[in-house]
């Protein structure tokens, strides 16, 4: 018996940079602690870097490829690239699954350079990759995924529309492409939606607060919504902001507020182990991204059943709160559709009035609160998990 289970017995490699704060790692710790028990994880790290649960081994390749000038970075990468070769020689996966654009590349030129690697190459894209193109970095990313990805055994992408955008403008085989949607832990979530806040926290959640969440980026677009906000306090004057993160342009998002005079009202609350007690206690969620792949933390601020106002933004929010319409459709207004409010990108006015107007109308933040927890159900880690199966069945 114990034979026939080793001879099923599949081995998968995730190759991540690392295992702490982002939507890419939230997933691979849901697949750690989710996928079958005849598979076998292991975790290979850049860095080892751990904020959330995981089962399986840690490997690290130690490599601080975000340090120092561009020679020592593409040094650093190369010789972690050799050792990701010893560790599959040693290691001998079945599969080895890349998260992210560096790790991605690194899944594939390790396949590629070292042709005697048996395992399979799967990368996972989890953003829309046009909107990552533009000046030199970009250049280069768009030539080495088009010479690559192809190269590739499946690419998980996030979003259909995503997915779209690299057949369209990069080249990429639609026969290799599989569109999986993040997961969540609907059950977990709700749990530790339930944990009271900590008493230095509980007056600001005594007023009506917007939140948002994630990396402080010129991607996640902070900035327009500070600006926003201004509009909001003009109408609803006990309103807050809360921005759960951390990132390179905190502080000039700090200065922002400052500026505005809106420093008494806006929270920044850095990173956030339980972002879920924070995200249950707030009236609504903003999404201000300028683009995404399919954004993870909308989706969990909809397991909290928050209401949604979100940037019409490749690619993501139309899909996961307009799945009936064209997701190639970008409104030039405030759509308020199936699931959330999509407003057009950018327009901090347009922002503003849409979280007015939620923030206003009791019976219509009902409405949005029952729709994000009835949406959120299609994404949940039980119904996600069974469109991994192919990596039992795959020969």
């Amino acid at each position: 018996m114990r034979q026939e289970q080793h001879k099923i017995m599949k081995k998968i490699i995730f190759l991540i940079p690392t295992l702490s704060i982002g939507g890419g790692e939230r997933v691979v710790s849901e697949l750690s602690l989710n996928l079958p028990e005849s598979m076998e994880r292991v975790i290979v790290l850049f860095k080892k870097e751990i904020s959330y649960p995981y089962k399986g081994r840690i490997i690290s390749l130690n490599i601080p490829i975000s340090q120092g000038n561009l020679f020592y970075k593409i040094c650093n990468y190369f010789w972690g690239l050799l050792k990701l070769k010893k560790i599959i020689k040693s290691e001998k996966p079945d599969y080895v699954i890349s998260f992210g654009l560096p790790a991605n590349f690194m899944n594939i030129l390790s396949s590629w350079f070292f042709s005697n690697r048996k395992s399979k190459t799967i990368v996972r894209v989890d953003n829309f990759y046009s909107s990552l193109v533009h000046g030199f970095k970009g250049k280069i990313y768009k030539f080495l995924i088009k010479v690559l990805f192809n190269k590739a055994h499946i690419i998980i992408d996030v979003s259909k529309e995503s997915a779209e955008d690299l057949v369209a403008n990069f080249g990429v085989k639609k026969e290799k492409i599989k569109v999986i949607y993040n997961p969540l832990n609907l059950k977990e979530i709700e749990r530790l939606a339930e944990i009271p806040l900590e008493d230095n926290y509980k007056e600001i959640f005594q007023s009506p607060v917007i939140i948002n969440m994630g990396r402080m980026s010129r991607q996640k677009g902070q900035k327009h919504l500070i600006e926003s906000f201004s509009g909001v306090k003009s109408k609803i004057k006990d309103a807050k902001l809360v921005i759960l993160g951390q990132g390179e342009l905190e502080g000039s998002l700090k200065d922002l507020s400052k500026k505005m005079g809106l420093e008494k009202d806006i929270y920044f609350l850095g990173w956030q182990k339980n972002p879920f007690k924070f995200l249950a206690n707030s009236k609504i969620f903003v999404l201000s991204s300028l683009w995404e792949g399919l954004p993870y933390v909308l989706l969990e601020a909809m397991a909290c059943g928050l209401p949604i106002v979100s940037f019409d933004c490749k690619s993501g929010p139309r899909e996961i709160l307009a799945p009936n319409t064209d997701f190639s459709y970008q409104t030039k207004n405030i759509e308020y559709a199936e699931y959330g409010v999509l407003v057009e990108k950018e327009n901090k006015d347009l922002l503003s009035q849409a979280a007015i107007k939620i923030l206003s109308d009791e019976d219509l933040l009902k409405k949005y609160k029952a729709k994000s927890k009835e949406r959120v159900l299609d994404f949940d880690i039980k119904k996600i998990i069974k469109e991994w199966k192919f990596l039992e069945n795959d020969q």
